[in-house]
């Protein structure tokens, strides 16, 4: 098979390029001579971009596992744990990005909110792409990579522009996929919806108040459960719910919290009030939940 000129500078270039709590570039082989074992679950307050060119293999993303392969584009959220298996070599690109670099100079999350992919309540945040589409990435990775590393004023705005090109184009891409399987188009218009998203990701578990979240988003609580219950079928208590539950979930699963640990650490008073909360929503305590799912774990 013919090799694109992208490709082969793709193969010679080494980004490493590391600007502290705004962006950085690399090759999966730089990460992992950095000593990021990403086979072994992990989690970051950043997004990460994941641009796979040449391989295949599964990543978990908190409950649920995606296979990727050639020509993927996959996005990890802040918080979520996630692992790789890699089933053969594995070439590709990371960029991680901070959700203050890439709203930097906005009034309002109003970009963010336009990429209702970048967060965990999208069920299946990878993209494959054809061989055409796969090419057109990789040479826009390139150019990202080539001027981002060039120390110059304007670097962090030249690497900002081709995230939103990327994150853009990965915007249109899944809505022509959302049209293609008939899932429906999130608009613009969602942006309240976003927004206490974003809240609840940045601001979970240290505030819990539906009230606390309508001050944080300057409408009232009316306005907020109104607007989340149109577009959700769900008010902000239940959505901080699940996001509570999806938190206790990751903690039971990936660390050596005790329940009652991870109970208070999640603001829980009452380690037995967590425990009604947690069965509520599982049908299942905490333990046994950690349990079973570790007992699945070995059985794959």
């Amino acid at each position: 098979m013919l090799r694109s000129v992208a490709d082969y500078q793709m193969e010679k270039y080494h980004a490493g390029i590391h600007q502290l709590g705004k962006y950085h570039l690399m090759t999966l082989a730089e990460s992992e001579r950095e000593g990021h074992d990403r086979h072994v679950p992990h989690r970051h307050d950043f997004f990460e971009l994941i641009w796979i060119r040449r391989g295949h293999g599964r990543v978990s993303l908190d409950l649920q596992g995606l296979d990727f392969r050639a020509n993927t584009l996959l996005i990890v959220s802040p918080g979520q744990v996630h692992a790789w298996r890699y089933d053969s070599k594995t070439e590709g690109l990371i960029v991680g990005f901070s959700t203050e670099f890439l709203a930097v100079n906005s009034e309002h999350p109003g970009l963010l909110a336009k990429l209702p992919f970048l967060y965990p309540e999208h069920l299946d945040p990878v993209l494959h792409l054809d061989e055409t589409e796969g090419t057109r990435i990789s040479q826009v990775f390139h150019q990202f990579a080539e001027l981002a590393q060039i120390d110059a004023p304007g670097r962090d705005d030249v690497a900002r522009g081709f995230l939103l090109v990327v994150l853009s184009h990965m915007r249109q891409l899944f809505a022509r996929r959302n049209q293609t399987t008939g899932q429906p188009v999130r608009g613009e218009s969602e942006l309240l919806v976003q927004r206490f998203r974003l809240a609840l990701e940045e601001h979970l578990p240290r505030i819990v108040e539906v009230g606390e979240f309508a001050e944080l988003l300057s409408v009232s609580r009316t306005h907020l459960n109104n607007g989340l219950r149109r577009y959700t079928g769900r008010s902000a208590s239940e959505l901080i719910h699940e996001r509570m539950l999806l938190e206790a979930k990751r903690r039971l699963l990936h660390s050596s919290l005790t329940v009652a640990e991870v109970a208070y650490e999640l603001q829980f008073q009452d380690p037995s009030y967590f425990g009604r909360f947690f069965r509520k929503y599982t049908g299942m305590t905490p333990g046994a939940y950690r349990e079973s799912m570790q007992h699945e774990a070995v059985a794959c």
